[in-house]
């Protein structure tokens, strides 16, 4: 078949002599799209939406979760064919609009079935940050991943609808976001990838497995600057990986910059189970200074198996699957307990080792009471750890 031309061809942006409607590799879980997640203050919402294409399934899917102060979450899943609609970011009831890039754009989900609508506007708070420029990882010699992503903070405006419901959004919440693409996993296979590879007998380099110990990930909107990081901190005191950017507003015309290092002073979990609730983690400044943040979770987890991941979907196949012309699912999920799901029928849901789930909490500066803010935080929190009596 021939290819074809597509509105993003008028650009002069090509880096192949292919045409946009194509990528230069034929892997089958290459896949490109957005991460958008929102937060309140009081912790009453946490939305986590997202669009994504996998241009060698012809599949473009896309997920809206909503974990409430009600103690449920709220999933909507949706996938179409990808081609010939390649130029338009919108799947099922979900669309979004890029006004300037990575600067502002609209996100959207139309009403539906499952009770989710959203019309927001999202205006970054600081440059983009170029997360993982370019990584490769291997296995075994066996190329496992191959991805870029960025991630940036911003303020959102707008109205929120979830089960009868509504909240006005304005500029004290906070929105976070990720673009990513690349190929890795079992996205767009089916989870059959895992199925006819050899198991591992080697080294992973780099390994992005949760090592035993604590993960946070986390995205934070201070007034005065923007912070990332992320780090693996084991139960012996390590912390490796560990990565980290501080943002500044456009109008201050400042470079970025990053942390020399991360200590976990202390660490509250609910019950003793894998959901933290409450810690204190120092950052080392380069020149010595050192800004203490103690962290308090204040939303609901999102668990993000309602987005399908790790085989989500109803059919249990996961993420970049064809599942008709034009898909629509979902389900509600009591999420009442620290670390275990289940279905309004009492019935356990599976999930990812750690209790693997998004939050968002405050930030606040010990060294500096003035300095608060508010972040996504993912911490995740395998095998044995001090102040955890829950089995893995």
């Amino acid at each position: 078949m021939a290819r074809k031309l597509t509105k993003l061809d008028e650009w002069p942006l090509h880096q192949t002599i292919d045409t946009f409607d194509s990528v230069a590799t034929s892997t089958q879980n290459w896949s490109d799209g957005y991460w958008n997640c929102v937060g309140d203050p009081d912790g009453r919402v946490n939305l986590i939406t997202a669009i994504r294409f996998y241009q060698n399934t012809n599949v473009a899917d896309g997920y809206a979760c909503v974990s409430l102060d009600d103690g449920r979450q709220y999933n909507l899943r949706c996938s179409r064919r990808l081609r010939p609609r390649i130029d338009e970011l919108d799947v099922g009831p979900l669309w979004m609009e890029i006004i300037e890039g990575l600067r502002t754009f609209r996100f959207g989900c139309r009403e539906n079935e499952h009770g989710i609508g959203f019309d927001l506007l999202w205006e970054a708070s600081a440059p983009a940050w170029d997360e993982t420029s370019g990584e490769t990882g291997y296995v075994d010699g066996r190329i496992a991943f191959q991805r870029s992503n960025y991630v940036q903070l911003g303020y959102v405006t707008g109205t929120l609808r979830v089960a009868g419901r509504e909240f006005m959004v304005d500029r004290d919440w906070v929105g976070a976001r990720d673009h990513s693409w690349g190929l890795g996993g079992d996205s767009g296979t089916g989870g059959r990838i895992a199925g006819f590879i050899a198991p591992p007998g080697g080294v992973r380099t780099p390994s992005h497995k949760p090592a035993f110990g604590m993960r946070q990930w986390s995205l934070v909107r201070l007034p005065e600057r923007s912070i990332f990081y992320w780090f693996h901190h084991g139960r012996d005191g390590t912390m490796a990986p560990f990565k980290s950017h501080i943002g500044h507003p456009f109008e201050a015309n400042r470079p970025g910059e990053a942390y020399r290092g991360a200590r976990v002073e202390s660490a509250e979990f609910a019950g003793g189970l894998r959901r933290l609730e409450r810690a204190v983690v120092a950052f080392e400044r380069h020149g010595g200074r050192t800004d203490r943040f103690g962290i308090e979770v204040v939303s609901r987890p999102l668990y993000m198996q309602g987005g399908g991941y790790w085989g989500g979907f109803s059919d249990g196949r996961g993420r970049g699957i064809y599942r008709g012309e034009d898909h629509v699912e979902g389900e509600i999920w009591d999420v009442a307990h620290p670390t275990r799901v289940y279905d309004l029928s009492g019935n356990p849901v599976s999930q990812r080792q750690g209790a693997w789930a998004e939050t968002f909490a405050r930030f606040e500066n010990l060294e500096d009471p003035e300095e608060k803010g508010l972040g996504l935080l993912e911490c995740v929190i395998a095998g044995p750890y001090p102040g955890i009596d829950e089995p893995d």
